[in-house]
């Protein structure tokens, strides 16, 4: 398979905004991180993000995305120096790369798949869009142009390349998914854009849905939960069931659901604690220690994930949620935390919903290692991409053919949104009409309950 690099160009400043346009938001996250996004959806790698005007407030915006972060202190004297910088960091391997700009927000995860396709299919040297013959960006470049392109100067780019060596367009059918974020107006129209995007609810193959406040709250079942599976298994719709909840073994989850007439085997059932083992796998080796703080979901997880629980010689301190907190157990992580093992978490939700009301969720857990320590977690869970991408493993799913149903704003439908999935929220649970109206974070449909999802399902099928 080829291997295609991202070079993400995003070193410009900006004074139409009154902060660093890299920075504004989009669907709930900054613009340069979903940008960013859809380049890790396409499957690129390694992506490559250089930055320049104000870097260091701009950096924090990609969190822990898997990306090298580059700084061009030239960026100043045109996009030659951005696209030098990014030249430096691919590995030999690449045969080509796609660059970017980072405030094309409507350039997808699929049209980036579709330029290396037709590089791949045509043997061209430079791959473009285009609409009604007009080029645009991304470009990808073949490898060998690569020491043409390390010779351009001021913003010349790769028009001299394209003029020597001719091109192939992918065609596009609107401009505006070319065209880049250059002044508030144009912020404004692809947002608009952008939601009023038409999705096909007959497009949906596959389900990454959320439990607690979509299936069921507390220990009832909510109203048209039977029919729900019905309609997806009459539809033949995979699915996963997802959840943040790490104190919990899938089993425990497959019980719950027996119990309320549904049979849904524990494969099907992804807690962030087996994406945090799945995530650790592909890290750390077989056997190696670890510090695990939380319940017997995650203890369990991780064990038959095969990492070795150690209080002496972790390499890796791994905090999930559970009813209770041992001190004992936060000095231990903050002292192996401390003597430089990593920090993961499990999930960041601040709060855990009890009959009673709100209570510390795991947020809270991390929050208090994080100021004890001075090291931020590498978070798996919602609306981390991680959690998802496992969904989409586990399936053999791509996030355009897959959906995400949930209760919350901030974590099902952020998560979603940032992995390239369509998404659906149920206003049976943490989100109420007033707070969907205020946020930014948009889903693609709002129904009262999974009932009438199920309903929809049908209809669309």
């Amino acid at each position: 398979m080829t291997t295609i690099a991202a070079v993400v160009l995003a070193a410009g400043g900006s004074t139409r905004f009154g902060r660093p346009k890299q920075l504004l938001d989009w669907n709930g996250v900054p613009l340069l991180a979903h940008v960013v996004d859809e380049a890790l959806d396409a499957g690129l790698a390694p992506v490559v993000v250089v930055l320049g005007a104000h870097a260091d407030a701009i950096r924090p915006a990609l969190g822990t995305r898997p990306v090298q972060v580059l700084t061009n202190y030239r960026w100043a004297e045109g996009l030659s120096t951005s696209l030098h910088v990014g030249l430096s960091a691919l590995p030999p391997e690449v045969a080509g790369a796609v660059f970017l700009q980072g405030d094309q927000p409507l350039v997808s995860a699929a049209l980036l798949r579709s330029l290396v396709a037709r590089f791949e299919e045509s043997g061209a040297a430079i791959v473009h869009p285009a609409y009604e013959g007009r080029r645009g960006t991304p470009v990808l470049f073949a490898r060998r142009l690569f020491p043409e392109l390390a010779a351009v100067r001021g913003d010349e780019g790769g028009r001299g390349l394209i003029e020597r060596h001719g091109s192939v367009a992918v065609p596009v059918d609107d401009p505006d998914i070319l065209a880049d974020v250059d002044t508030p107006e144009d912020y404004r129209r692809l947002r608009a854009r952008a939601g009023s995007a038409p999705v096909d609810l007959s497009r949906i193959r596959h389900l990454i849905v959320d439990m607690d406040g979509v299936l069921w709250r507390g220990d009832a079942p909510l109203p048209g939960l039977r029919e729900f599976f019905d309609t997806l298994r009459r539809r033949g719709l995979d699915f996963i069931l997802a959840t943040n909840n790490s104190s919990r073994l899938p089993e425990q989850y497959a019980a719950k659901l027996r119990r309320f007439g549904v049979e849904v085997p524990p494969s099907q059932v992804l807690t962030s604690s087996e994406a945090t083992a799945a995530y650790l796998q592909t890290v750390a080796p077989h056997g190696t220690p670890v510090y695990a703080v939380g319940g017997e979901g995650l203890h369990r997880a991780l064990e038959r994930a095969g990492f070795v629980q150690s209080d002496t010689e972790a390499r890796y301190v791994i905090v999930g949620w559970e009813m209770g907190l041992d001190w004992e157990q936060m000095v231990t992580a903050s002292l192996l935390i401390h003597a430089g093992a990593e920090f993961i978490g499990t999930n960041p939700d601040p709060s855990y919903p009890t009959p009673r009301g709100p209570v510390p969720g795991n947020g809270a857990r991390l929050a208090l290692l994080e100021a004890t320590t001075g090291v931020s977690p590498v978070v798996v869970g919602k609306p981390e991409p991680w959690m998802y991408r496992e969904a989409l493993r586990r399936m053999g799913a791509s996030p355009e053919r897959t959906a995400a149903i949930g209760d919350r704003l901030t974590t099902d439908i952020a998560g979603g949104r940032r992995l390239g999935t369509m998404t659906i929220l149920v206003l049976s649970g943490a989100t109420t009409p007033e707070t969907l109206a205020a946020s930014s974070i948009k889903p693609d449909w709002v129904f009262a309950d999974i009932g009438e999802v199920a309903h929809a399902l049908a209809e669309a099928g």
